[in-house]
């Protein structure tokens, strides 16, 4: 969370300032996608934002832009999360 909060402060974003969070939803470890899920979920409730989530495959080649068309596609999750699990 410390990493968290270091980012906020260096980028002079405030945490109410969320109006829309992205997760990665895997695939990937197990431990690692419950922290990301966890920390996305209690930022979302305690903004009243959208949880967006995506997999590894929606970047393809680290674009990003791909993440604002799944936004336009309404593929948001807001209460259902369903991570994939890599062993």
């Amino acid at each position: 969370m410390k990493l968290i909060l270091n980012f906020f402060n260096k980028t002079k974003i405030k945490i109410s300032d969320l109006d829309r969070i992205y997760v990665n939803l895997g695939p990937g470890k197990f431990t690692s996608l419950r922290i990301s899920l966890s920390i996305a979920k209690a930022l979302t409730l305690s903004n009243k934002a959208i949880l967006i989530g995506f997999k590894s495959n929606d970047l393809i080649n680290k674009n990003y832009k791909n993440l604002v068309k799944l936004n336009e596609k309404k593929k948001s999750i807001n209460s259902l999360i369903k991570p994939i699990y890599s062993s």
